[in-house]
């Protein structure tokens, strides 16, 4: 089974001068067939007729979607989504805690994805996330991931778990050991974090995809593509044994 996490920026490319539109990304996709795609930055309004950007990818794509709008941007919802292959069980948004803005700083509300699919690895929980550039954000986002995996297990033990995102954090922050604790991040089964920002000359990891128990990712592609300022993670996944 395919995966891919992709930051989209909304549909803008990362060349001069830039251009908006989300056949950039469709282009990057297509050419890797993912089965499942959890995207970030991702707007809810008509375009060419279809009433969300996820939902026009999907058309353009021949791929199921959903939309998990975390905040309103110019009127607009705006935040993650996943495009799959699958029929999805189930699907619905986690909010992510506002912290108490304390000081001076970047702040969004966040949130994330969880979904439920049959795949070809079996029951599978989707997760896809954004987490924000403060602290006090990070800390609150790493608690939900952890609680949903943790609630997850407990209600379903051999179910596979998937996590994907950008997460706006390195593999050396401290605040990310609870999920590394939880699952295995797929570019370290090649030796090397594989950095994603900023395209093309990637120079940090902060977009990840994380794998429970009974998973292996047998091939790992970090394509330097200029569709938006990230690049993507693309893993085939299998189960081990």
């Amino acid at each position: 089974m395919r995966i891919m996490t992709y930051n989209i920026q909304s549909g803008w490319n990362n060349e001069k001068p830039r251009e908006r539109n989300y056949d950039f990304a469709c282009g990057v996709i297509r050419e890797y067939s993912p089965d499942i795609v959890g995207l970030n930055e991702v707007g809810n309004k008509t375009i060419a007729g279809i009433p969300s950007h996820s939902g026009y990818m999907g058309e353009k794509l021949g791929m199921n979607d959903f939309f998990a709008p975390a905040m309103i941007i110019g009127g607009y919802p705006y935040g993650n989504a996943m495009l799959t292959k699958y029929e999805l069980r189930s699907a619905h948004i986690v909010t992510i805690p506002n912290p108490p803005r304390v000081r001076r700083g970047f702040y969004e509300p966040r949130c994330l994805l969880e979904a439920l699919a049959d795949t070809d690895i079996g029951e599978t929980s989707i997760l896809i996330s954004h987490f924000g550039l403060v602290e006090s954000e990070q800390i609150n986002a790493v608690k939900t991931v952890c609680d949903t995996i943790d609630r997850i297990r407990l209600e379903a033990p051999k179910r596979r778990i998937i996590l994907m995102g950008d997460l706006n954090m390195t593999p050396d922050d401290e605040k990310l050991r609870p999920i590394f604790s939880r699952l295995s991040e797929v570019t370290f089964s090649v030796g090397s974090p594989l950095p994603t920002h900023p395209s093309p000359e990637p120079r940090s990891k902060i977009d990840y995809i994380f794998i429970s128990d009974g998973l292996k990712a047998d091939s790992i592609t970090v394509p330097h593509v200029t569709a938006s300022d990230h690049c993507p993670i693309i893993a085939d996944i299998s189960l081990i044994g």
